[in-house]
This record gives C-alpha cells, sequence and structure tokens, in this order.
C-alpha cells in the first residue's frame, strides 16, 4: 500500500509539471539556448558535449547530451525534475531558483543537442 501511495505521488507531480510546460517551439529554444550560456555552458560545453572549461576536470563527467542517455528519463518532465532537483552523486546541483519557464526552456534546449547529430 505504501508503495503505491508513492508511486501515485510521484506520477501524479510528473503531470503536474507537464501541465505547466510551455510549448516547444524555436523561441522557447532560443530562450533556452541564452539561458544555457549563463548557467549550463562552464560545465557542459559550447557543443553539449560535457567537455566545458570546468567539466573537463569533473568526476563524474557532465553529461554529454549529444549521445548519453539522461539519467532520470528521457521525458520533458524527466529533464525538467533534473534541471529543477539536480542529480545526487554529480556536480549537477538544481537550479529551482531559476523561473519555470526558462527550466522549461533548458529542457528542450538541452534536447536539441541530440538532434543536431
Amino acid at each position: 500500500m505504501k508503495y503505491l501511495i508513492v508511486m501515485m505521488t510521484l506520477s501524479l507531480s510528473q503531470f503536474s509539471l507537464a501541465a505547466d510546460a510551455p510549448k516547444n517551439t524555436p523561441e522557447t529554444v532560443a530562450k533556452g539556448k541564452a539561458v544555457y550560456a549563463v548557467n549550463c555552458l562552464t560545465c557542459h560545453g559550447d557543443k553539449g558535449d560535457g567537455m566545458g572549461p570546468a567539466g573537463k576536470y569533473m568526476s563524474p563527467k557532465p553529461r554529454n547530451f549529444t549521445k548519453d542517455a539522461f539519467k532520470k528519463g528521457e521525458k520533458d518532465a524527466d529533464i525538467f525534475a533534473s534541471i529543477t532537483k539536480g542529480l545526487d552523486g554529480t556536480s549537477m546541483t538544481g537550479f529551482k531558483t531559476l523561473p519555470e519557464a526558462d527550466r522549461w526552456a533548458l529542457t528542450y534546449y538541452v534536447q536539441s543537442f541530440k538532434a543536431k547529430k
């Protein structure tokens, strides 16, 4: 029963995140690129390959958005949650202080690296 309650809570929290998501448009991705340049580029690199100036020296290495799978899932809500909360056991801190619209824009922008292959 406890497991069921936890699973329902997690499912509902992901639904509420997805329900508030703006549309993935070229304008949103462009905004994500600007937010990325200020908050993410140092670790993840200009090309999203995890080889930013600081990322080269981190252990574990930052995510390579061009080829690595996302640790917590590939759906928009999963990536948004990772950006918001951070990832345990890594240098990836949460960015919940960024406006929600900026975190969604980042979500769409980091996904665009895979599309550029």
